[in-house]
């Protein structure tokens, strides 16, 4: 098994073979000639399993002229029956054999060399052994990432790693998806988002980068390992590098996969209109108010039966508006190779995603290119280059700037008497019971058409980065760098509406004209960043203390600007001019721009491979902030101790492989709380008098405040690595303490103010707690080789300082000091007003206090009867409590299995969150019948009636949006924890001697399901989207090839 989790080192060491056979082959004895024979043989490890490119030469000459083959096979054409083969691979003790004259065929049993075998991770600006790490560092090779239908990396890091909280908020279409990723929690009231470096560049979403193009995802979470990159480490950092070339003879390689998406699930909907009509009848009745529908209208479509669907329609607008399936294509073609001098990748990939929903269709072009280039022994030079075309459909303004998508959200907002659309006439329908016409004509379907861009959203992305690297003495590496980033998104709609007709035996009548404004609308967004940056490392040895010097500067600029123009009244919709349009509309743009200059350094000691001490420096200065209050400094220290170095820990080398306790503190900053030193934002439009006239200009409406600095956050780590029985056994501990304070927040104004708004200050603080832990074992049995590897991650969140006693609630979310971001804050149910003792008790309350209800109506039979909380007698807002620990889950956990046999491979993957309430009040999911909007069957069903008192789950269900069985509470509080099946695949290696006939060197087919099942008690979508509509979560049946040459 080993062997295969080297596989990427392979791909640098691996050299073009030689010479390789198929099994008959090698058990031929060819005798070219009296002095030269054939030598075959195979190269397995100590458990048996063949040893794959494991690297072949003859005598002391250090060329290797064979390389072993999937099933460690190789062979040697034209040897001396008595000179002596060397096999070398990394991980493994080098075994030299002295070959038999007169024997052909050789078993080479490989051991392991476990100071090899160490793991090599990437850390900020450089690489280092696993066993050297003194911070707290989890790592994702590629193969977690292969056989994936990936088309976003950031869908692909949840349950990797611990500590790591990847979440798909939903809303929105393929291209513009709302994904967040949180490292050890939400740590700030501001911006939480971690700092992304992909191949040492900043500025790079990490859904821009192709999944296939990932060599190795790095995540620094404690201050030792992040504080390189100092004032936007706070939150973590992620660290992406991708493919390298390889000095071997050139391969091309071509993975690709298509991908069959369904709806992960569906909300059960009432779909039978006639049964639609008889609940909002009775929610009417409940509410006080008369019937709508008559008993005729719903006697006319029981009657149909659904023999006239056009007619009388039973509309399942989920079935409508989603594809079945959505076939989505992912195709990446690369090229790698080199030699002593040059070594290059190139990987070009497409991505064609239609969209579960109609009109959210993607594409998307992409190109990287990473070329090294020595030129001398002492000066290499090398380039990467990256860029991406996409076009896109967001299905709505409001998505093509990041909002919801319309024709989502109106699958839960429709009736079911409504015909979307007659194929047979072309035209779009509207409410076929006339009874209902003046409530709702609102049909996605047709609204979906014109919000639907005439020309795509196009979206463009260039990167360039050139660097050098020096060597000038040995230990001595100077490297300079220069990276430009450009990206572009235009935007384009036309405007323009339909129709509404209803549809009857007698043909089509129509009950609404197309009377939406028609217009053309323009955004462009642009944004501009380069950076320079030089380093310098010097690596040197005094006796037994390794020390390595590090230190660097960089210069960063960035500039983003926004144009947006609108013109109504189109002469023609299909022109595509701006000048179509005969009104003027708006016109508007601005920008903004920063500035960074860094000076950053690192020194490491290792004495004797058992004492280690890191220490790191950044400062940085911004233009984000006034003058002399624009550096910040950043310092860590941290060291570990290798404990299974020691001699004392000699009787213990048989079992334990790896002991090491590390420990670090240090300061991050985060620079994300505002954008701009807030200048433009003292200042607003405002009239004045010049001359006696009335004159527009700019007036300061706001407090300044020039003492607004970066957040820093200051955290302790403590850590314990360890690896037992031949390292089959594995694992990292780890428990921090985190701290981050400056926070910008608004705090209440004093008196002597008066009305001005007063500026935001650094003023905020906020604890994170918690632990986490990866363990893995791999393991053989027979010919099955296996691995299991666990994570979880806990966090505990609290809000250390804020506004004093006073708290800041935003809808059902509360902030205050002591608490957690964003706790729930709702009043809370007592119980369901069934009968008449409860009626009396309701009546006891109004006794002991006329004003018992004077806020929240008086329950009636059916309904909540809210609860007293703090028990002054009546019931109002103070009687709100917190519930929860704010919305991000305070743990988190992943599972991974994978198998091999033969040639077949195996994996799943788990992931979940506990310890999480989510407030869902949406989709439909609500105690009331509001007229125009769907209903749940759950809730119908079991709602309270005169009929059903007692075994009712719900409330009496009234026609008012705004009644009192629908007031925030904790009725609408759900648990949102779930387990996740992630990913499932079967992958399956097509023999080596049979590929090798058709010049293939490697050949793979794999099936696989991501998002198979999940187990979770929250009754929406899904718990990890929450309350959010849109766009849905989809389960992918994919299939895949991967083949190289």
């Amino acid at each position: 098994m080993k062997q295969y989790l080297l596989l990427p080192f392979m791909l640098i060491a691996g050299v073009q073979n030689a010479s390789s056979g198929t099994t008959n082959e090698m058990t031929d004895t060819i005798t070219a000639t009296q002095q030269t024979v054939v030598i075959a043989g195979t190269v397995v490890d100590e458990a048996g399993e063949p040893v794959i490119g494991a690297n072949i030469s003859i005598g002391k000459n250090p060329e290797i002229i064979a390389v072993s083959d999937t099933n460690g096979f190789f062979s040697l054409k034209k040897i001396h029956g008595d000179e002596t083969i060397k096999v070398a691979f990394l991980g493994y003790e080098p075994e030299t054999v002295r070959l038999t004259k007169g024997k052909q065929t050789y078993r080479i049993v490989m051991k392991t060399d476990a100071s090899q075998l160490d793991e090599v991770v990437v850390v900020g600006y450089a690489t280092q052994k696993k066993a050297d790490l003194t911070g707290a560092v989890s790592s994702i090779s590629s193969r977690a990432l292969s056989d994936r239908p990936l088309t976003n990396a950031t869908n692909a890091l949840a349950g990797l790693a611990s500590g790591l909280t990847v979440t798909n908020s939903g809303g929105n279409t393929p291209g513009y998806e709302s994904q967040s990723i949180l490292v050890r929690g939400q740590g700030t009231l501001n911006n939480s988002a971690p700092l992304v470096v992909i191949d040492g560049m900043t500025g790079i979403a990490l859904s821009d980068i192709n999944p296939q193009d990932i060599e190795s995802i790095s995540v620094l979470k404690d201050a030792a390992s992040s504080a390189i990159y100092g004032s936007r480490a706070a939150n973590g950092v992620i660290l992406v590098t991708t493919r390298q070339g390889a000095e071997r003879a050139p391969r091309i390689t071509y993975s690709g996969n298509v991908s069959f998406e369904t709806v992960a699930k569906r909300l059960n909907l009432v779909t039978d209109y006639a049964d639609f009509m008889e609940i909002q009848n009775a929610g009417l009745i409940a509410n006080g108010q008369a019937p709508r529908f008559s008993q005729g209208k719903i006697d006319e479509w029981r009657n149909d039966a659904g023999r006239n669907p056009t007619v009388y329609p039973n509309t399942d607008w989920q079935a409508h508006i989603y594809r079945n399936p959505s076939v989505v294509q992912n195709h990446n073609l690369s090229v790698t190779g080199g030699s002593k001098r040059v070594r290059y990748n190139l990987t070009f990939g497409y991505i064609n995603n239609p969209g579960m929903i109609y009109y959210t269709d993607y594409e998307r072009y992409q190109l990287r290119s990473n070329l090294d280039v020595n030129i001398k022994p002492w000066l290499s030079v090398g380039a990467n280059i990256f860029g991406y075309i996409d076009k896109n459909n967001p299905s709505s303004e409001n998505a093509a700037a990041g909002g919801d998508v319309i024709f989502g959200s109106g699958a839960f907002n429709t009736v079911p008497g409504m015909t979307l659309y007659d194929p047979a006439t072309g035209l779009y329908g509207g409410i076929q019971n006339p009874e209902e016409e003046n409530v709702s004509n609102f049909n996605p379907y047709r609204r979906q058409w014109f919000y639907k861009p005439e020309y795509p959203t196009k979206t463009k992305r260039s990167v360039v980065k050139l660097n050098a690297r020096l060597t000038p003495v040995k230990g001595l590496t100077i490297q300079g760098s220069f990276a430009y980033n450009y990206w572009e998104r235009n935007i384009e709609h036309h405007l323009t509406d339909r129709n509404l007709y209803r549809f009857t035996l007698d043909g089509p009548v129509l009950i609404r004209e197309g009377t939406v404004r028609t217009y053309i609308r323009r955004y462009n967004y642009k944004n501009t960043y380069r950076s320079s940056e030089i380093t310098a490392k010097y690596d040197f040895d005094i006796s037994r203390l390794r020390t390595s010097v590090f230190a660097g500067m960089s210069q960063e600029y960035n500039k983003y600007d926004t144009d947006y123009y609108i013109k109504y009244d189109l002469v023609d919709p299909s022109l595509g001019a701006i000048n179509a349009g005969m009104t003027n509309g708006s016109i508007t743009g601005n920008y903004n721009e920063w500035a960074m200059r860094s000076y950053f350094g690192r020194i490491n000691f290792n004495w004797d491979d058992r004492y280690l001490i890191e220490a790191n420096l950044r400062a940085d200065g911004s233009s984000k902030f006034a003058p002399g209050k624009r550096w910040g400094y950043f310092p860590s220290v941290s060291a570990a101790w290798r404990i299974s170095q020691e001699k004392f820990m000699a009787a213990s080398s048989s079992w334990l492989n790896q002991l090491k306790l590390r420990a670090s503190y240090g300061s991050l900053g985060n620079n994300a709380t505002t954008s701009y030193y807030m200048y433009q934002s003292l200042f607003a439009t405002a009239n004045y008098i010049l001359n006696g006239n009335i004159a527009g200009g700019l007036a300061q409406t706001v407090l300044a405040n020039p003492e607004l600095t970066w957040e820093k956050t200051y955290m302790t780590n403590i850590g314990l690595d360890f690896a037992m029985f031949n390292s089959r056994f594995s694992g990292t501990i780890d428990i921090y303490n985190k701290n981050t304070k400056g926070i910008l927040i608004s705090l209440p104004a004093p008196l002597e103010h008066g009305t001005s708004t007063v500026p935001n200050q650094n003023a905020g603080e906020v604890n994170n707690k918690g632990f986490e832990f990866d363990l893995r074992w791999n393991d053989r049995i027979g010919k099955v080789s296996y691995n299991v590897g666990v994570n979880m991650g806990f966090v505990n969140n609290k809000v250390t300082r804020f506004q004093g006693d006073v708290s800041s609630i935003n809808g059902v979310y509360k902030t205050q000091e002591g608490k957690p971001i964003n706790q729930l804050y709702v009043i809370t149910v007592d119980r369901i007003v069934r009968d008449q003792s409860d009626l009396d008790y309701v009546q006891s309350l109004v006794d002991r206090n006329p004003d018992y209800f004077a806020t929240y109506q008086r329950p009636e039979l059916g309904d909540f009867l809210y609860r007293d909380a703090n028990g002054d007698g009546k019931l109002d807002t103070n009687d709100r409590v917190e519930i929860g620990h704010g919305n991000v889950p305070r743990i988190t956990y992943g599972a991974n299995l994978g198998a091999s046999w033969n040639n077949f491979d195996f994996s799943v993957l788990f992931q979940g969150v506990a310890d999480y309430k989510v407030y869902y009040n949406n989709q439909a999911f609500r105690f009331v019948t509001v007229m125009g909007q769907s209903l749940i069957k759950d809730i119908t069903d079991n709602s309270w009636t005169p009929e059903n008192p007692y075994n009712s789950k719900y409330p009496l269900l009234r026609n008012n949006a705004n009644g009192k069985n629908n007031i925030a509470s904790d009725a609408f509080v759900h648990n949102a924890a779930y387990f996740r099946c992630k990913n499932i695949q079967l992958g399956y290696t097509i023999p080596r001697d049979v590929t090798r006939k058709f010049f293939v060197e490697n050949l793979k087919v794999y099936a696989s399901i991501d998002n198979l099942f999940t187990i979770t008690d929250f009754p929406g979508l899904d718990p990890e989207v929450g309350a959010n509509v849109g766009y849905p979560s989809v389960r992918q049946y994919s299939i895949g090839l991967n083949i190289s040459f």
